[in-house]
């Protein structure tokens, strides 16, 4: 029953394992981004606290109807919205640019959004995901003060503990008292 266990216990270690370095390849070799919606802005398709995983596009990829990433600076703040593309215009200078729109608004944003703005095209949402992105340095910070005790508790535990007593037996006494003669009888001949 053991070796079944170790099997389970092994294929999920690798499983969270492979998917872990999988996140972290799609994130710093393919620059996919992950994103924890806080607003009702994308309601119902995407709702506060889902993850959207957004992958990098060129502009000529980007069409109506797909849903973005971009970055926009309003006063001294840079913020990422999520939004839908509802039209492609061209500004008076020939600068293509994307008009934006949650899906839960009644009206566009009134900024606009060129290319060098883009971060990503929405790939997929998963729903609730952001609740447990969110508290990933908590849980984590957690494990490691478990290991951490659980380390210091194990050498605590083999310092103080006292080397258990060997059973005397007649044998070891009179092998201890003969040795003792031999050392005296040799002394005295000398």
């Amino acid at each position: 029953m053991n070796a079944k266990r170790f099997d389970f216990l092994s294929i999920l270690t690798y499983s969270i394992l492979v998917f872990v370095l999988g996140i972290v390849a799609l994130h710093f070799v393919f620059g996919f981004q992950y994103v924890v919606i806080l607003t009702d802005s994308m309601k119902p398709h995407i709702n506060p606290n889902d993850m959207v995983i957004t992958r990098p596009v060129s502009p000529g990829d980007v069409h109506i109807g797909d849903v973005i990433l971009y970055r926009i600076e309003i006063g001294n703040a840079t913020y990422r919205i999520t939004h839908r593309v509802v039209d492609i215009k061209t500004d008076p200078a020939g600068n293509i640019y994307y008009v934006t729109k949650g899906d839960n608004r009644e009206y566009a944003d009134p900024w606009r959004v060129y290319p060098s703005q883009i971060v990503g095209k929405v790939v997929l949402v998963i729903p609730r995901a952001g609740i447990l992105w969110y508290y990933t340095p908590l849980i984590i910070f957690g494990l490691l003060l478990i290991v951490v005790a659980s380390l210091a508790y194990d050498i605590a535990w083999s310092l103080l503990e006292e080397e258990p007593l060997r059973p005397k037996s007649r044998k070891a006494d009179l092998v201890v008292l003969r040795r003792k003669k031999i050392k005296v009888y040799h002394y005295r001949r000398r």
